[in-house]
């Protein structure tokens, strides 16, 4: 049992020195950040700003435990 247990625990130790680098690479003068979408962008049902207003106020008014209850 002793025989197996350090091997597993080295490899387990070691697995924690693999960190790759995080750096982000931009070209000078631009930003490195991702473009945001539109919330309401591609889709089916938010091809519009107007059907996804009207989702969210749907969605709004489920989660008010006023309306609900009443």
């Amino acid at each position: 049992m002793m025989k197996l247990l350090l091997p597993i625990t080295a490899l387990a130790v070691l697995a924690g020195c693999g960190e790759t680098p995080q750096t982000i690479t931009a070209k000078p003068g631009a930003s490195a950040a991702k473009a945001d979408d539109v919330p309401y962008g591609e889709g089916k049902l938010f091809a519009d700003r107007n059907a996804w207003q009207l989702q969210l106020r749907a969605r709004a008014d489920n989660q008010n435990e006023y309306k609900r209850v009443n």
